[in-house]
C-alpha cells in the first residue's frame, strides 16, 4: 500500500516527520521516502511536498497512523497533516483511538477498492482447463 503523507508547505516539517517514520520500529519493514517532484524551468521553491510511505499491508497502517499521530503531537503548532491513498484522503487531527480506527478504515476501504474482486467460492477458473 502507497501512502502519501502531507504536512502543509514547510519543507522542514516534512523531514522532521520523515526522520520520525524512519525511526519507529513498528514501520522498519515499509519504505519510507521524500520523492522530488521535478519543477518546470524558471521556477523557485521546494519540489518536496510529501513524505512517501510504502508498507506491506493494511494492518501496518495503524502503525503508521499512531507514528504520524505522535509525531503531531510533538510539535508545538501542528499544521494539517493529511494521508492519502489512492484518489481517498484523510486528515490526521487527534491521536486517541476512535482517530486511529477512523484513518485506518479510511485508508482500508481505499485499498480495498482497487483489489480486484476475489473469485466466488466453487469458482471455475478458465486457466485451469
Amino acid at each position: 500500500m502507497r501512502v502519501e503523507v502531507r504536512v502543509g508547505e514547510d519543507e522542514a516539517e516534512l523531514r522532521s516527520l520523515c526522520r520520525w517514520l524512519r525511526a519507529d520500529d513498528e514501520l522498519r519493514s515499509a519504505f519510507i521516502g521524500l520523492p522530488s517532484t521535478a519543477t518546470a524551468p524558471g521556477e523557485m521553491g521546494s519540489a518536496l511536498d510529501i513524505v512517501e510511505v510504502v508498507l506491506d499491508n493494511v494492518w501496518s497502517a495503524a502503525s503508521l497512523v499512531v507514528a504520524v499521530a505522535a509525531w503531531r503531537q510533538s510539535r508545538p503548532h501542528a499544521g494539517r497533516t493529511t494521508l492519502r491513498v489512492a484518489q481517498t484522503e484523510v486528515e490526521v487531527i487527534g491521536d486517541d483511538e476512535e482517530q486511529v480506527r477512523r484513518v485506518v478504515a479510511a485508508l482500508r476501504a481505499a485499498t480495498e477498492e482497487r483489489q480486484p474482486p476475489a473469485p466466488a467460492p466453487g469458482a471455475i477458473d478458465d486457466m485451469s482447463t
